[in-house]
């Protein structure tokens, strides 16, 4: 409409000019005084076009870089340009209207999309082709925590099985890695697809830490076979024990009524001490079982928010390291501190390492037992018992958590792995390393 109005003025100017030219020639024709006033008619004509074309184009480019960086700001009143001009600038402000209320909802749909991005709990990874790698989200600046990662080669730091497995996934692909943080191995999977962008092909990486979920299943899976196992063994063997009892005790009664110089006597004797050792060695089996129960039986934890210092100093009060002249020392950072966790449970495990390092310290004059928790850099709470004392042997340093494996000879070999199951159900990870500067660490680390 403004468009066929500004025509309607332009071409009404052009007939106007026409017909001025067309008197010009004419009162050329006729001569006299009459052709100079029509030839400053034409000249005046021709000004006014151009002034009225000039006056078009500015406003026109001024609208076009309005619209090209988005300068919303601009005014196109043309009310005192006469009739064409004001329709014309009505549709430049309409055009721009719907342009910032367009460029709104972008923007707002833009930051819905980054919010949810930002609060999805799955790391998006996305890598160029020239290598640059960006972390485009929450989860994924935690999960690498305080690492900084600019490109692929900088995840060469968290294991070269997982950079190969990041470099080389392709669209449309699913691959399990390995990855090493904070001293902890743990499993990923990775999810690929692509997009195009100003910069080219862009990968678009989500991780999955499974490594958890596959502790946890494997943790499921022996409890239930567990619980067949003990079952039935228990079924089987409290027969033979009782009964071997029994014979053991019938024997030995009979034994008691015979006269030392009997020929059945030396007979009985031997059937009571044979069945006093089925008795004997039923017995420690079925406290060996009993023992598995034990793991195979714990509770779910009944988890609460707990402050670590009052947690830690409880657990520093009752522990029997203070009766024997080890320094037990506790540092919290900071003091307020909070876990989530099952307080009995817990106490349980701190207690029980406390008592290991105990006894690693055995004998040592400076003998001292650090009990310290803080936030990690992936922002989880870690507790650690830390001694000073000899260390552990590096070869069975992988296999102190697995259930009756102990160097001990009063040891029972479940401590360690009733602790790894109860720091498991609460969806934490146990790990144990030495120290360069001499001695132990256990680290318990909480989501």
């Amino acid at each position: 409409m403004a468009y066929n109005q500004f025509g309607a003025w332009l071409l009404l100017r052009l007939i106007l000019l026409s017909l001025v030219i067309a008197g010009y020639v004419y009162s050329v024709m006729l001569a006299g005084w009459l052709s100079t006033v029509v030839l400053l008619i034409v000249i005046a004509q021709v000004y006014e076009l151009w002034n009225f074309l000039q006056r078009t184009n500015r406003e026109v480019a001024r609208f076009l870089a309005s619209a090209r960086y988005a300068d919303f700001s601009q005014n196109f009143d043309f009310g005192n340009f006469g009739p064409g001009f004001r329709n014309l600038g009505e549709a430049f402000t309409d055009i721009l209207t719907k342009l910032k209320e367009l460029r709104l909802t972008q923007e707002v749909e833009l930051r819905q999309l980054r919010a949810m991005v930002d609060h999805m709990p799955v790391p998006l990874l996305a890598l160029q082709e020239d290598g640059h790698l960006k972390l485009l989200n929450n989860a994924a600046r935690r999960f690498f925590a305080r690492n900084q990662i600019a490109r692929s080669a900088d995840l060469g730091k968290f294991g070269h099985d997982f950079q190969k497995q990041v470099e080389h996934c392709r669209a449309g692909e699913k691959r399990l890695a390995t990855i090493t943080m904070d001293g902890i191995e743990s499993q990923v999977t990775l999810a690929v697809t692509t997009i195009t962008g100003d910069t080219g092909v862009v990968r678009l990486i989500s991780l999955q830490d499974i490594g958890q979920e596959l502790a946890l299943a494997q943790l499921n899976a022996w409890q239930d076979l567990v619980r067949v196992l003990t079952h039935e063994i228990m079924n089987s063997i409290t027969p033979v024990a009782s009964l071997a009892q029994t014979t053991a005790d019938m024997a030995n009664d009979l034994c008691m009524e015979l006269a030392p110089e009997h020929p059945r006597r030396t007979p009985l004797d031997r059937i009571s001490d044979a069945a006093g050792t089925v008795a004997r060695r039923a017995g420690n089996l079925m406290q060996f079982v009993a023992n598995y129960r034990q793991l195979a039986g714990l509770p779910e934890p009944v988890k609460r928010r707990m402050n670590v210092l009052e947690l830690l100093t409880h657990i520093s009060r009752i522990s029997a390291v203070n009766n024997t002249g080890i320094r037990l020392d506790v540092e919290v950072v900071p003091s307020g501190l909070e876990v989530h966790v099952d307080p009995e449970q817990i106490e349980q495990v701190l207690i029980n390492l406390l008592r290991n390092a105990e006894q690693a310290l055995a004998g040592k004059q400076d003998g001292c037992i650090f009990l310290r928790a803080f936030l990690n850099p992936r922002g989880q709470v870690s507790l650690e018992v830390r001694d000073n004392g000899p260390g552990i042997d590096e070869k069975i340093l992988h296999n102190i958590f697995v259930p009756y494996f102990t160097t001990k000879p009063e040891g029972s070999g479940i401590g360690l792995a009733l602790a790894r199951q109860i720091v498991m159900t609460h969806g934490g990870s146990i790990r144990a390393e030495n120290l360069a500067t001499g001695g132990a660490v256990f680290t318990l680390t909480f989501l």
